[in-house]
C-alpha cells in the first residue's frame, strides 16, 4: 500500500497549469454541461487501478469518454493474484470482457476452508451454484492481466504519471497533481485507493483503521500439485490464516497472515524464509510445497486494513468509488469484485442522470447497501480468521464445521443474485 503523496504548499499552486482533456474547451464551465444530457461532459478518473478502468470502459461502452489519470508512470506486469469471484464475472461479462479474463486465469473448480490439521470445516464445488445457476464462476487471474485487458478495451487517455496530491473545490472540483498540472472537469471520480486524496473533499479526516496482523503475499513458479492446480484454499489457525490459488498453469498466488512482522525490520531473504516456514509449520499440503517454491525475495509484507463507513461517497461533482469508498480486508474475497461492481453502477448513473448529484444520489443507494454490507463482513472473517486463541480457535472450529452445507450454498447464491447489474 503506498501514499498518494503529500500535500503541495498553496505558494507552489500559483505556478501550476490547468489542463483540459484532449476533446474538451478550457472556456466551458462545468455548469455549462450536463452529465447525461447528450452533451460531452469532462470527466476525470483520478486511478487507473481495477476500480479506474472499470469505470472508464463502462462509460465508453455508454457513449461517455473520461480520462483517466493514473499515479503510476507506466503499467508493468507486476502485482500478485487476484480472485474474482461470480459477481466480479457478471458485470465483466456486461461489459464484454468476461471471457477473455478467464482465458488468461484459471476458472476454479472449487475450494474449502481447513483447520490446521488438514479436515475440512467446509467446502464447496462452484460449479454446483454459481457456474450452473449464474453462467460464471470463479477466476484467478493475475491483477497485471486484468489491468491489461481492461486497457486494451479502453480508447479513451490514460495518462501516467498523474498523482493526484490536492482536490480544491467540489463544484467544480480542480484536482492537483504532483508534476505540476490540475484539472478541472465537469465530474471528478476518486478511484485512488485506500489513501485517496479525492476523497479528503468528499469525507476529510478520515484514515485507513487497522486490523492487528498483517499479510505476506507472494507469486510463486511451480508445478502446482493436484488438486490445487483447479482450486484455491485457504486455512484457518491460531492468529493466521492462509491460502491461495493457481493463476496459470505453472503460477500460484499465495498469502498468509501474521499477528505482526515475524522479523525485526529488514530481513535478509534467507531469514525471512525461515520465519515463514517456523511460522507455518505443521500445516497441511499444499502449504508445505508452496514454502518450498518461495523466493523470500518476492514476499510482499502489508498492513491489514480497511476503511470505516463513510457520511457520503459524494459532494457536489466529486464521487468515490472502489477502494476509495469502502476499502474492505481481503478475508470475504470480495475487494475487486465490489470496485468492479461500483465502475459499472456508477458509469450507468452517470450516462442516466442530467445532475451529477442526482447521478451520485442514484449510484450510492445501489452501491453503498452491498458494499457496506460485504465490508462489515469482511471484518467480522478477518477477526475470525486471525484470532490468537486455542480454545477459541477450537471453538470457532467447530462452529463453523456445524453451519449446515445449504445455509452456505443459500449465502453464495444470493451474493451472485444480488451483483450491482444495471437494467
Amino acid at each position: 500500500m503506498t501514499a498518494t503523496g503529500a500535500f503541495a504548499h498553496t505558494a507552489l499552486y500559483r505556478d501550476m497549469t490547468t489542463e483540459r482533456s484532449p476533446r474538451s474547451t478550457a472556456s466551458r464551465s462545468g455548469a455549462d454541461r450536463a452529465v447525461g444530457s447528450g452533451a460531452d461532459p469532462d470527466i476525470a478518473v483520478v486511478g487507473g487501478g481495477i476500480c479506474g478502468l472499470t469505470a472508464a470502459v463502462a462509460l465508453e461502452r455508454r457513449g461517455i469518454r473520461p480520462t483517466v489519470y493514473e499515479a503510476a508512470t507506466e503499467y508493468r506486469p507486476v502485482g500478485a493474484g487476484i480472485l474474482l469471484q461470480t459477481n466480479a464475472m457478471l458485470v465483466l461479462d456486461r461489459l464484454g470482457v468476461a471471457g477473455r479474463i478467464r482465458d488468461a486465469g484459471v476458472p476454479l473448480d472449487g475450494g474449502g476452508l481447513r483447520s490446521v490439521d488438514g479436515a475440512y470445516m467446509s467446502r464447496f464445488d462452484v460449479d454446483g451454484v454459481e457456474r450452473e445457476e449464474f453462467g460464471y464462476g470463479f477466476v484467478a487471474v493475475h491483477r497485471a492481466e486484468l489491468q491489461r485487458i481492461l486497457l486494451d478495451e479502453l480508447g479513451t487517455e490514460v495518462r501516467t504519471g498523474k498523482d493526484c496530491v490536492d482536490v480544491v473545490g467540489t463544484d467544480p472540483p480542480t484536482a492537483r497533481f504532483e508534476d505540476g498540472t490540475a484539472v478541472t472537469p465537469d465530474v471528478l471520480v476518486g478511484a485512488d485507493g485506500i489513501r485517496s486524496t479525492v476523497r479528503d473533499a468528499v469525507a476529510p479526516g478520515v484514515d485507513p483503521r487497522p486490523l492487528d496482523g498483517v499479510a505476506y503475499r507472494a507469486l510463486l513458479t511451480l508445478d502446482v500439485p493436484e488438486p490445487y492446480d483447479t482450486r484455491g484454499f485457504e486455512v484457518w489457525g491460531d492468529g493466521t490464516y492462509t491460502g491461495g490459488s493457481p493463476i496459470d498453469v505453472d503460477r500460484f498466488y499465495w498469502f498468509a497472515t501474521a499477528p505482526g512482522p515475524l522479523t525485526d525490520g529488514p530481513a535478509s531473504p534467507g531469514t525471512l524464509g525461515a520465519a515463514l516456514r517456523e511460522h507455518l509449520a505443521g500445516y497441511p499440503e499444499p502449504v508445505p510445497a508452496l514454502l518450498d517454491a518461495l523466493d523470500p525475495a518476492d514476499v510482499v509484507l502489508t498492513d491489514l486494513e480497511d476503511l470505516p463507513a463513510l457520511g457520503s461517497w459524494s459532494r457536489d461533482r466529486v464521487v468515490l468509488a472502489g477502494d476509495a469508498a469502502h476499502a474492505m480486508l481481503p478475508f470475504a474475497g470480495q475487494g475487486a469484485a465490489q470496485a468492479i461492481e461500483d465502475g459499472l453502477a456508477l458509469a450507468e448513473t452517470v450516462a442516466t442522470h442530467p445532475d451529477p448529484e442526482d447521478a451520485f444520489d442514484a449510484y450510492e443507494r445501489e452501491r453503498r447497501p452491498r458494499a457496506d454490507r460485504v465490508r462489515r463482513e469482511s471484518r467480522r472473517l478477518g477477526r475470525l480468521g486471525t484470532m490468537r486463541s486455542r480454545l477459541g480457535c477450537r471453538l470457532r472450529n467447530a462452529a463453523i464445521d456445524a453451519v449446515p452445507d445449504a445455509v452456505i450454498r443459500r449465502a453464495r447464491r444470493r451474493r451472485a443474485a444480488r451483483t450491482s447489474l444495471p437494467g
